[in-house]
């Protein structure tokens, strides 16, 4: 599975039907969750972190200035990136198409992480030895894959 493939227009989707449907999926589901009541589901506090945790004051400050402008960029990225995956876009991505990708992906990798419980390296290493979610770790880790991989095919010369 080659994910990304460059070629003289720029990067262009490499991935299999099977590939595109996993990620239409999981890129629907971000919309939903960004589209739903952040308030109430806990991904919220992942995709868009308190800048002040030792200040709720402060952080809520910086919430209300900056959140608005956050979600709108996050659903915009989710919406490209559903675009390109049922081809209602086609060809090589243009710079900010790469970076909705990017930027995509690094919340797609957040959502999983926070539905497996990975806060950091040992719970992470602890959710190699879970039997709850060996699936959605495989996705996790696939997706990351996935990330690595575009990161290594923008920057290849």
């Amino acid at each position: 599975m080659t994910p990304f493939v460059r070629r003289a227009d720029g990067v262009h989707l490499g991935m299999s039907a099977g590939e595109r449907a996993v990620l239409t999926s999981l890129t629907e589901q971000l919309r939903q969750v960004l589209d739903g009541d952040l308030g109430a589901d806990p991904v919220a506090a992942r995709l868009f972190p308190d800048a002040y945790p030792d200040d709720e004051a402060a952080s809520a400050e910086f919430r209300r200035w900056t959140r608005s402008d956050l979600l709108t960029q996050k659903t915009s990225n989710a919406a490209i990136v559903h675009e390109w995956l049922t081809g209602v876009r086609d060809g090589g991505f243009a710079p900010e198409d790469e970076q909705a990708w990017l930027r995509c992906l690094t919340d797609l990798r957040l959502t999983i992480a926070e539905r497996l419980g990975i806060s950091d390296a040992a719970s992470e290493e602890a959710s190699y030895r879970a039997d709850a979610g060996v699936g959605l770790r495989d996705v996790y880790d696939w997706v990351g894959y996935v990330q690595e991989h575009l990161v290594a095919t923008i920057t290849a010369t």
